[in-house]
């Protein structure tokens, strides 16, 4: 076995054995069980090519990723762990990718840093151990630019088909969205280089033509059977839903323009910090590296930019940062401990300090949430006050993730007061990726009880029985998901209808403690009793 076989095998097992989950966990409200809903409805319906919720159309995404969950469904079932089981696909491919760019880039060396960067990141870790849309289309939208980028600077024009290939995947798998940021992202590389002619040629040759019929025949997959099938409908509807997303507060999602700096500050501790010394030249540079430097500044200022700018904000809207950030990092990594480059102890002090803070939070988490009737006070959600009320046992091995990466810090610093730099940032992010990966299999389990697990198993009572499952005044998928609805016959009931109209079986109804108030005096309506925040009503059938 070669060393090059050796590492991206011990890559994949590690990866494997990472993001494996240690216990089931429920999905959570919204996007995972969406995403998973969708999926379990297009396995009852038999219809592959409608995105249905309720059984009614879904128009907010295009069916890729769900397809891959119906996939995996077929294999393992409607379960969680199907559910989120192609982004554990994803996670190893995705490292994989980086370790082969990296050292394409730059060398093995370099490549393995980019992986570990990865890893030692809280949030472009655990997004791979969860069921939502973002890690597949990351890379869809990561894979095309990079071939982008090999046709560009080193015209290496075979690779403009894969660029539009896989492209047209990123376009399956999130909608017209991922061609709106790759143009941006490679308008803005092609202004900053002087690529416009490049660009134009595109039309002048053969490869070319090529590329755009590949990205035609791919988005054609869903979008051509779609148009064929339902006319525009979907095309208008999905059109509409992003621009409510950038324009409006779409579900409460407002959120001030600084969000996503916030959001990857926090989020990719260490590297956040780290990447800041990745904006400066190495003298040994190569113009190839410098040139692909260039792209992963561009891509990540565009898409900070841009999902800074629009209304609706949500935490992963960002993740597209996490490969560009981590590059960077990386970069900084590499220059310093193997290039000569000079350390710069402002940024380690600002890492350790951020990371320091963030590993005594997550040791002293057990102690917090134990003694949390004392926080209650302070606390203005009743709703929130409720979630916290439910029975969950802390214990000081839920801290064990938190004192590894507390560790892994002090480590750093002794390392690095010795002049070695290369093993002192390799153990920061072995334990930094060990410590997160601790705390999210102990800790998630607890907060999913908390914020939701009340009214899930409320749902997964009712599975089996007749009956109708609404949620009043809260969005919510999870009673589709979990309650195994099926689909009715004839027009589905809207809400009112099952408050007040005619009914040939019960319906059940669930509402947050703030709002059931408005039901409690519901003429139709009976409390069943309330929970962790959550209020359960019943309709009678008559």
């Amino acid at each position: 076995m070669s060393k090059n076989t050796a590492y991206q095998l011990g890559i994949a097992v590690l990866a494997l054995i990472l993001f494996l989950p240690a216990s089931q966990v429920h999905l959570f409200d919204w996007d995972e069980i969406n995403f998973a809903e969708a999926a379990r409805e297009m396995i009852i319906s038999g219809d592959y090519f409608t995105v249905m919720i309720d059984f009614q159309p879904f128009w907010e995404k295009p069916p890729l990723y769900i397809w891959m969950q119906v996939l995996s469904m077929k294999l393992f079932g409607i379960t969680e762990f199907a559910a989120r089981f192609p982004n554990i696909v994803c996670g190893i491919f995705t490292l994989l990718v980086l370790f082969r760019i990296g050292k394409r880039i730059y060398n093995e060396q370099f490549a393995i840093i980019w992986v570990l960067a990865y890893l030692g990141s809280l949030l472009p870790q655990v997004y791979f151990m969860s069921g939502i849309i973002d890690p597949v289309y990351n890379l869809f939208i990561f894979l095309a630019l990079y071939c982008a980028y090999e046709f560009w600077t080193q015209n290496q024009s075979k690779y403009l088909p894969y660029a539009a290939l896989w492209a047209g995947l990123a376009v399956l798998t999130k909608g017209p969205v991922a061609l709106l940021i790759l143009a941006l992202i490679i308008a803005v590389h092609s202004i900053a280089v002087g690529g416009n002619k490049v660009l134009i040629s595109l039309f002048k040759t053969r490869v070319g033509w090529l590329a755009i019929l590949t990205f035609i025949i791919i988005c054609s997959l869903f979008y051509g059977v779609e148009f064929v099938r339902h006319g525009p409908a979907f095309f208008i509807e999905n059109i509409d839903y992003h621009l409510r997303l950038s324009g409006a507060n779409e579900a409460g999602h407002a959120q001030p323009f600084y969000y996503h700096f916030l959001v990857l500050l926090i989020g990719c501790l260490p590297t956040s910090i780290l990447m800041l010394g990745g904006f400066r030249s190495a003298n040994t540079d190569e113009s190839h590296q410098r040139d692909f430097t260039r792209l992963m500044l561009v891509m990540f200022f565009v898409v900070l930019l841009v999902f800074s700018l629009v209304s609706t904000k949500i935490i992963h809207y960002s993740s597209l940062c996490y490969f560009p950030l981590t590059f960077l990092a990386g970069r900084y990594i590499y220059n310093t401990a193997y290039r000569k480059m000079k350390h710069r102890t402002q940024l380690s002090i600002w890492m350790l300090v951020l990371s320091g803070l963030f590993s005594l939070l997550l040791i002293f988490l057990p102690l917090i949430m134990n003694n949390v009737q004392a926080f209650i006070p302070y606390v203005q959600d009743p709703f929130a006050v409720a979630n916290l009320g439910a029975d969950v046992k802390w214990h000081w091995m839920d801290g064990v993730g938190g004192f590894v990466y507390f560790i892994s810090l002090v480590v750093f610093v002794y390392l690095v007061s010795r002049g070695r730099l290369a093993r002192a940032y390799a153990t920061l992010l072995i334990g930094t990726a060990l410590g997160i990966n601790i705390t999210f299999k102990s800790v998630v389990p607890k907060v999913e009880r908390i914020t939701q697990r009340a009214a899930i198993e409320f749902y997964e009572g009712l599975q089996g029985e007749a009956c109708y499952v609404d949620v009043l005044d809260f969005k919510s998928y999870a009673h589709f998901f979990y309650a195994r609805t099926q689909p009715q016959p004839g027009e589905p009931k809207n809400r009112e209808e099952l408050l007040d109209g005619a009914l040939d079986k019960p319906a059940y109804f669930v509402v947050r403690n703030v709002d059931a108030h408005k039901y409690r005096s519901h003429p139709n309506l009976i409390e069943l009793y309330q929970r962790n925040g959550f209020v359960f009503f019943k309709r009678p059938a008559h």
